[in-house]
């Protein structure tokens, strides 16, 4: 077996035949993974109807806490009707393994490095919309402790959000080669954010994300790792009321506003390039750090991740099966569409 292989033979018998050649089963994940993201994405039109329903019973404070939690609610009912129809194993098929603690380190410092090019990407998407994001996540914590904030804002959709697009979407599309899981996987974890702020890193870091899965042979560091993400920009929103009462006392301008007026305040087009000047040779040097920490982390794990490996397709992949099927081609149209009317 080749050490670049995600999953023993053992473990998922059904996927291969004797001669270790991808069966019909295979095409059937990957065209069934797509029809449930593209289900997903429509279903996500009556989920927001329902949505707005419940808000309208609560104190309009709380409009976004009920949006989130009813959201990530339906994605891991979602997720878990998905994996106990196909009868999916959590640790065979979606990988939630355990790894070494070395890798854990790594992958932290894989975050570290990969998060300048998400900075910027960040910048760049603020050239034509707003940041949604910080504003969102702003207007939790003003009603909920940092505790919970943290649990609802950082774990809940890193487990949800890494189960469904690391898990569900990668394992089944990477069965036709490491290179396709990563780019289907990416691309419908970034779409699926519906705001073109967002999407922009989110493919990024979904890219990121995918090859340390492939690295550790586990889903188990992303979700984690998706949780510190998470958690750390949610953190930071809880500790801005004394970092702007210390550039207050340095006589920054920035120290006299509010944090409301700070989230709502437009960057200027000259802003945005000064930004960008300052995080472009960080997200260079970050991002050639990224590549060799998750090449190093492949290694310690004894798997083999090349140029190679990435692109060769699996034994049998190309007897037909196409991993591009109509059904998440729908489903990022309308992500799209959602996205556009979104701005």
């Amino acid at each position: 077996m080749d050490q670049d292989d995600l999953y023993d033979y053992e473990e998922i018998p059904h996927s291969y035949n004797l001669n270790g050649e991808v069966r019909n089963d295979s095409r059937k994940d990957m065209k069934l993974a797509g029809l449930f993201f593209f289900l997903l994405m429509i279903l996500e039109i009556p989920m927001a109807l329902l949505i707005y329903a419940v808000q309208d019973m609560f104190p309009a404070e709380k409009e976004t806490l009920i949006s989130v939690l009813m959201t990530q609610g339906y994605l891991l009912a979602a997720a878990l009707i998905y994996i106990v129809i196909r009868r999916k194993s959590f640790r065979n098929d979606l990988c939630v393994r355990s790894y070494k603690l070395s890798s854990f380190f790594l992958s932290v410092l894989v975050l570290i490095c990969a998060s300048p090019m998400a900075n910027c990407l960040n910048v760049v998407s603020q050239f034509f919309t707003s940041n949604r994001a910080s504003q969102a996540i702003f207007e939790i914590t003003e009603n909920v402790p940092a505790w919970l904030a943290i649990i609802i804002v950082g774990c809940l959709p890193g487990f949800v959000e890494e189960t469904i697009y690391r898990g569900i979407i990668f394992s089944a599309f990477r069965k036709y080669s490491v290179l396709v899981g990563v780019i289907i996987s990416a691309l419908s974890f970034g779409l699926m954010h519906l705001n073109f702020n967002q999407m922009l890193y989110a493919v990024y870091l979904g890219i990121i994300f995918a090859f340390l899965v492939e690295a550790t042979g586990s889903l188990t560091s992303t979700m984690i790792l998706h949780m510190l993400f998470n958690a750390v920009n949610t953190g930071y929103l809880f500790l801005l009321p004394a970092l702007l009462s210390k550039l207050k006392e340095m006589g920054v301008e920035e120290g006299n506003l509010s944090i409301q007026e700070l989230l709502d305040k437009t960057p200027t087009n000259a802003e945005l390039m000064s930004s960008l000047k300052f995080f472009l040779p960080l997200a260079a040097g970050g991002l050639f750090l990224t590549v060799v920490l998750i090449k190093q982390i492949a290694v310690l794990n004894g798997r083999e991740l090349t140029w190679e490996t990435i692109c060769a397709k699996r034994e049998g992949a190309t007897d037909g099966a196409r991993p591009i099927n109509i059904w998440i081609i729908l489903g990022w149209l309308f992500c799209l569409l959602i996205s556009v009317r979104n701005i």
